[in-house]
């Protein structure tokens, strides 16, 4: 299961959601804060027609900052 992560924007919530043959995806849906969900599933869909969520850019590590040894 691919998890996509949106900005919710709806009333706050939970919901537990049905994903393959026996598994389970628990969500809380909090105004503002980002969610991870699949994107494919009808109550993922629901929430985008509605306009409850709004797709975020996928997460990169930012890059590593070479440290400087201090001068001594």
């Amino acid at each position: 299961m691919t998890l996509t992560c949106y900005r919710y924007t709806g009333p706050q919530s939970a919901a537990t959601l049905r994903v393959g043959d026996t598994g389970e995806l628990d969500v809380q849906l909090l105004p503002g804060k980002p969610v991870e969900l699949p994107a494919s599933h009808d109550y993922t869909l629901v929430l985008l027609t509605l306009k409850h969520l709004t797709p975020l850019p996928p997460y990169t590590k930012p890059a590593a900052v070479p440290h400087k040894p201090e001068k001594v």
